[in-house]
């Protein structure tokens, strides 16, 4: 029984595999078309099934015209196989970026042109020549190969060498998932290589007159078959996603459904020391940081969370105020391409927030290290730059006010009408400056993030605030309803001043000495609420005040100062809101509403409330 007994089915299965492999790949997993990597892969699994279905065909005829029919088809499939491999080969590597719009003609197009000159090689004869029909264990065709011949094989093994090297450095390059990837396809263009280069010598030393290399193109296909269905290969999402998480700055970690470490990127290298993480379990790696670890095993299904880790990372520049962004744009780097690492890098402490979230259609853990060292250095420096601003002004201005007082008691009823004007003036902007100090330290509070919570007794609170209009502004004509009962709030630690400052812009704003100031608290037990008014019959609220306050404008910088823009912090920290709209006749009520406080245990209920 000859060789073609057994390479024609061989040949006709491997062309079948391709097309099933092809097609339940499509089937099981949807691809967006116009990727490299999904260009590459569907040229390479037709061209394969062309290349072994013509080659079964030639190996089959009897006549020189039919094999020579077959043969124009073989190198059709040979030249679509010629250009879709590298740039299949590439796109999975992670080179995809080698391949310019000047590169990819020459990469894809020389292979389809030796295609397009063995099919028109009876008018050149650049590839073959003395065409004849040989009988014997195979019928086939006997040529001499031409210069072209030479040339179409010179390149198919350069390009297929220079392709495995780029394929082997990424395999040695990466990790996880990634490396199982590019493995797997590294295998898938060895093969036909190995099986070329059998085929050429078994020829030359009279060996059977096969070629095996159509059929290992087909194994080529079903691996790749299998990457693509296993470790999504060709998800355009996954190859993004390689690309993006192997150049990141910031240390990637992934963790599996058994909670072992399976992946990271070259950033995060430097969180473990000499250490590989890979393949062992969360618990022994982040042990010291239970946090982490407790937030692996709750990650919530969809969105992410984010915990704070401090961890011992190295720091090449042994300097841990060097921020780790310009340490990654400084990187020294070997030839290759790859970062080096200092041999006795420096450990310092290094604080990170850690986005924690789930990989979709998996049940990996994903975890992006985001250093902050950094920004809470400088905060902590401008928070205590900003203490000791204030502490100095506060000082300086309480100076100035006491000298202002002292000048007032000197001149008293002596002095003219302008002086007193202009004294009256510096008091007023003394005590503006000291409420912006004021301001500024409530706004530094509520950066902070982590704001004290209080319960205090509203009613207590405002009737506090009303007597002290009373004592400081008799001028002012009070209207109030207040209820009996107490009212329990629980707000920020600094909710006091919300009322405050209602209360001091009502007056201020006011049109005439007279002016009418209305508070009232209401409680609604229907929605467990509280609303507190406050009207004036003032000018009104200017649009630009009026967003701020009520919150349709975050930022303070569009309002007068601070103190409306703390009036909407404040209140929505504590759970509540803000309203504000103009009474007819003039005047504006604004509404702070807040939820009550839940009831008390007898233990609390016993403590003071502010």
């Amino acid at each position: 029984m000859s060789v073609v007994t057994y390479a024609v089915p061989f040949l006709v299965l491997g062309g079948a595999a391709s097309v099933a492999v092809l097609l339940f790949v499509l089937w099981r997993r949807p691809v967006t078309l116009g990727g490299p990597e999904v260009v590459g892969f569907l040229g390479l699994a037709v061209g394969a099934t062309m290349w072994s279905w013509s080659y079964a065909l030639q190996l089959r005829a009897s006549t020189l015209p039919e094999i020579l029919a077959y043969n124009n088809l073989l190198w059709l499939g040979t030249g679509i196989v010629g250009a879709s491999w590298p740039i299949f080969a590439f796109a999975v590597a992670g080179d995809d970026h080698w391949l310019t719009r000047r590169r990819i003609p020459i990469v894809s197009g020389v292979p389809l042109a030796f295609a397009l000159l063995a099919v028109s090689n009876p008018a050149h004869e650049l590839i073959y020549t003395d065409v004849a029909l040989t009988t014997g264990e195979v019928v086939r065709s006997t040529v001499t190969p031409g210069i072209g011949f030479g040339a179409f094989l010179l390149w198919s093994f350069t390009v297929d060498m220079y392709v495995l090297w780029r394929l082997a450095r990424s395999v040695r390059r990466s990790n996880g998932i990634t490396r199982s990837r590019r493995l797997a396809v590294f295998g898938a263009g060895l093969l036909p290589m190995i099986a070329g280069i059998v085929s050429i010598v078994a020829l030359s030393s009279g060996g059977p007159p096969i070629d095996f290399t159509p059929a290992l193109f087909s194994v080529t296909t079903i691996l790749t078959g299998v990457a693509i269905t296993r470790y999504r290969l060709l998800d355009s999402i996954a190859v993004a996603q390689d690309h993006i998480v192997t150049h990141l700055s910031d240390p990637v970690v992934v963790v599996d459904g058994d909670e072992t470490i399976r992946a990271r990127n070259t950033a995060a290298a430097r969180l473990f020391g000499g250490d590989d993480p890979i393949g062992r379990p969360v618990d022994e790696t982040f042990g010291d940081q239970p946090t982490l670890v407790e937030a692996i095993r709750t990650r919530p299904s969809t969105g992410t969370r984010t915990v704070t880790v401090t961890v011992e990372s190295e720091d090449d520049a042994g300097n841990p105020g060097e921020g780790s962004a310009r340490r990654d744009a400084t990187v020294d780097r070997g030839s290759d391409g790859e970062p080096r690492t200092d041999p006795d890098p420096t450990t310092v402490p290094r604080t990170f927030e850690v986005s924690v979230g789930s990989l979709d259609r998996t049940d990996a853990t994903v975890l992006v290290f985001r250093d902050v060292t950094e920004r809470l250095a400088a905060e902590r420096r401008a928070e205590v730059l900003n203490r000791v601003l204030r502490h100095d002004l506060r000082n300086d201005i309480s100076v100035i006010d006491g000298y202002l007082r002292l000048l007032e008691e000197e001149i008293g009823d002596s002095g003219s009408d302008a002086t007193r004007e202009a004294l009256n003036v510096l008091s007023r902007r003394t005590d503006g400056m000291l409420s912006v100090v004021e301001q500024a330290a409530l706004a530094e509070t509520l950066a902070d993030g982590r704001p004290e919570f209080r319960r205090f007794d509203l009613t207590d609170l405002v009737r506090d605030r009303i007597d002290q209009v009373r004592t400081e502004h008799p001028e002012v004509r009070l209207e109030t309803s207040l209820p009996d009962d107490t009212v329990s709030v629980s707000a920020v630690g600094v909710f006091p001043s919300v009322v405050d400052n209602l209360i001091e812009n009502a007056i201020e704003h006011a049109d005439d000495e007279r002016s009418r100031l209305a508070v009232d608290l209401d409680v609604d037990p229907a929605t467990s609420t509280v609303e507190l008014r406050i009207e004036d019959d003032g000018p009104g609220i200017p649009p630009d005040d009026l967003a701020v306050l009520v919150g349709t404008e975050s930022s303070p910088e569009k309002a007068s100062g601070l103190g409306l823009w703390l009036i909407n912090r404040i209140t929505t920290i504590s759970g509540g809101s803000v309203d504000a709209t103009d009474r007819d006749g003039g005047g504006t009520t604004v509404s702070v509403t807040l939820p009550l406080a839940e009831a008390e245990s007898p233990a609390a209920a016993a403590a003071p409330t502010a």
